[in-house]
């Protein structure tokens, strides 16, 4: 949606960054009534988290975001896309190389699906 929106406004000359939050303690979910933890995804939790603080993702501080909300509003040409905290741009590096080797696998079934649109 911010990609469309951004396509959409910029012959206005007006930017549109969509901002990704790694980790950030703002007490959401817990204020959330469906917060509730499912025992059954109990293993899901401690997957999620097993690496925090241990090179993976340590927590940022909301209140620490202002400068950088700051910084992109100062900014004349801002990114389309911002990771706020650390460790988002390791993990993003290992999900997309997993799914580049996964397209790149199964590509002879993408071409499959295209058929012979040339005719021979």
């Amino acid at each position: 949606m911010s990609e469309s929106l951004a396509a959409e406004v910029a012959a206005y000359g007006i930017h549109v960054t969509l901002i990704e939050p790694v980790m950030f303690p703002t007490g959401l979910a817990a204020a959330s009534p469906q917060a509730r933890q499912d025992p059954a995804y109990a293993h899901a939790r401690q997957a999620l988290y097993a690496g925090a603080g241990a090179g993976g993702f340590t927590p940022g501080d909301p209140a620490a975001t202002a400068e950088a909300l700051f910084a992109l509003a100062e900014t004349p040409e801002p990114p389309m896309r911002v990771l706020f905290g650390t460790g988002g741009l390791e993990a993003l590096r290992t999900e997309y190389s997993g799914r580049l080797a996964g397209l790149e696998q199964w590509d002879h079934v993408a071409r499959l699906a295209q058929g012979n649109p040339s005719g021979s």
